[in-house]
């Protein structure tokens, strides 16, 4: 007998996308996946607010890259106001690929020790943790997928998230890279529900181009630390049970 849950579906879109609304309205309404359009944070909002500086990071945020993080801080908000069990976060280049809802309900259903799930995976390397009757793996992976395409939360995890993002120094894909610093359990499904559009260029802002030879070597330590604490964290995940 399955539970009921309040679920949350928002779909963060800058007003002047109306073409990737459209498409992603498209898509999702033959999900039959109630959802709501989320306006985006974008760098002339009155919501936009420069985080302090911080040093987690090789190089300081774009503009943009801090209004997309503020958009999902917007969206979490927004759950945690309604009072629902789980939020699902969409960003408006998504191609869905799969049956969403069905892939969602199923995550829930299977009532895991998890904060996040993202519903877009890429890599190759991946440990089967629980198989969904819809064709899906949830899955657990050394590494985080980079993207935040697409993902379900439990609203019951938001406010410890909300906290510890309160000030931030790196794009909001990278920061849940390093779930560890945020005290969260991160799993992906494979294969994967949404991918990105080919036409995938930010609406909120790009990112930075050229680097300089000091912000290039910083990132080469950035991701090779990251990298080692991620797979220890992974190594020793399998030992407990999800």
């Amino acid at each position: 007998m399955k539970s009921f849950h309040k679920v949350m579906c928002l779909l963060i879109n800058v007003d002047s996308a109306t073409d990737r609304l459209q498409e992603a309205k498209s898509q999702l309404d033959k999900q039959d996946l109630h959802w709501e359009r989320l306006e985006a944070v974008t760098p002339k909002s009155e919501e936009f607010v420069l985080p302090e500086a911080g040093s987690k990071w090789y190089r300081e945020l774009t503009n943009g890259e801090v209004a997309c993080y503020l958009s999902h801080r917007k969206a979490w908000r927004k759950a945690i106001d309604a009072e629902v069990d789980y939020l699902i976060v969409l960003e408006d280049d998504l191609v869905i690929d799969g049956p969403l809802k069905k892939i969602t309900d199923e995550i829930i259903e299977a009532d895991m020790s998890w904060d996040m799930v993202k519903l877009f995976e890429t890599r190759k390397s991946r440990h089967e943790l629980r198989s969904l009757n819809s064709g899906v793996k949830i899955v657990d992976t050394p590494t985080m997928p980079i993207a935040t395409t697409g993902y379900i939360v439990k609203v019951s995890s938001l406010s410890r998230l909300l906290e510890s993002t309160m000030q931030f120094s790196r794009p909001i894909d990278v920061e849940l890279k390093s779930y560890w610093e945020l005290n969260l359990r991160i799993y992906s499904i494979y294969p994967p529900p949404i991918k990105i559009s080919e036409d995938n260029d930010s609406t909120i802002g790009v990112r930075q181009g050229d680097l300089s030879t000091v912000q290039r070597l910083g990132k080469i330590k950035y991701n090779f630390l990251s990298s080692i604490r991620a797979r220890l964290g992974y190594f020793f995940r399998g030992f407990s049970k999800p």
